[in-house]
Order: C-alpha cells, then structure tokens, then sequence
C-alpha cells in the first residue's frame, strides 16, 4: 500500500505480511523478508514513513505461544534503528474465524497483542512521521487535527484544499 503524489513522490509506504498456520516454521523467513523489504524502502524513498504490518491467525495462541513470543521480539527489531534502516514503525493484528463457517467472517482480535506493536500506534506513528517531514503547508488539516488547533497557514494544493473541504475556484483548479 502507498500514499504517493507524482510531484512529491511516495509519502507513505506500507508492507503487509499474513501468516496463518506453521508460525515458528516460517517467522524466520518473514523476518528475514521484512528486514530485507525495510532496506531497500528506506534506502530507495528515505523522507517516507516506511511501515510493515503482520497479520498471524489468533491461534498461535494455543498452538504455538513461544512462536508469539518470538513475532512480539521480531516487531520490536524491525522498527529503525538510529535513523538508519528499519521501518518507521511495525504493527501487529491477529485475526480468528471457524474454518467450519467461513461465511461467519473474520475477528480482529487485539486483546494479545502489545500496544506498542497494535494497529494504533503504527497508524498513528504513520501519519506523525508523514507530517514530520513535509513542508508545513502540506497536510494541513491534519497537522490541525494533530495538533489540536487550526495551523494558521494557507492550503495552496488543490488536493488538499478540497480534502479540507475549502471553497477551490475554477482559475485555481485550472492551474
């Protein structure tokens, strides 16, 4: 997933990565790929907030709690380290269904995983570092949002000023 405009390039980037079944068979090799994927990111689109999202199936739990232990640790070591290399941030989400009823849909369960690896911090640290490092007249609203106060600056992208549902006039939006 990307967040990108042609005339900045990528703002946001965000690898994903599920795993359902043979955890601490295969979390080696994810850990191994994610690691890989954040250096060739962060090296290729340095000013993006470069992030990594997994997503196991909640019976690890019970099946295999020290392969959990271990995806918890790899979450934790995969996030940048000095500045250099590493995601932005990591996040973790662990889901359920009954394989007997599909149509009964998906649980996102949460309870399990730590906050400082769940969905909430890595959205929320996505956006901070995306604010971080553009111009303060890009994403305003948002900054505001943030912020909690209107940033007193004007919006002069077109994108951004129908987003923040200002009035945009045709001599604008023809420039």
């Amino acid at each position: 997933m990307a967040i990108a405009r042609w005339d900045r390039g990528p703002e946001l980037l965000i690898s994903t990565k599920t795993m359902v079944s043979a955890f601490g068979k295969n979390l080696g090799n994810r850990f191994e790929e994610a690691y890989g994927d954040a250096g060739n990111l962060r090296s290729r689109y340095p000013l993006a907030a470069v992030g990594y999202f997994f997503v196991q199936r909640s019976t690890i739990l019970q099946s295999e709690p020290g392969a959990f232990e271990r995806t918890k640790d790899m979450m934790r070591k995969l996030r940048e380290l000095d500045g250099t290399n590493g995601y932005t941030t990591t996040g973790l989400a662990l889901v359920s269904w009954d394989d007997d009823d599909l149509a009964g849909g998906v649980t996102v369960e949460l309870d399990a995983v730590p906050e400082d690896i769940g969905p909430a911090q890595f959205f929320a640290r996505m956006i901070e570092r995306v604010v971080e490092v553009t111009p303060v007249v890009h994403h305003v609203e948002v900054r505001s949002r943030l912020e909690g106060r209107e940033v007193p600056v004007e919006i002069t992208d077109v994108a951004e000023a129908v987003v923040a549902d200002e009035e945009v006039d045709a001599e604008t939006l023809g420039s």
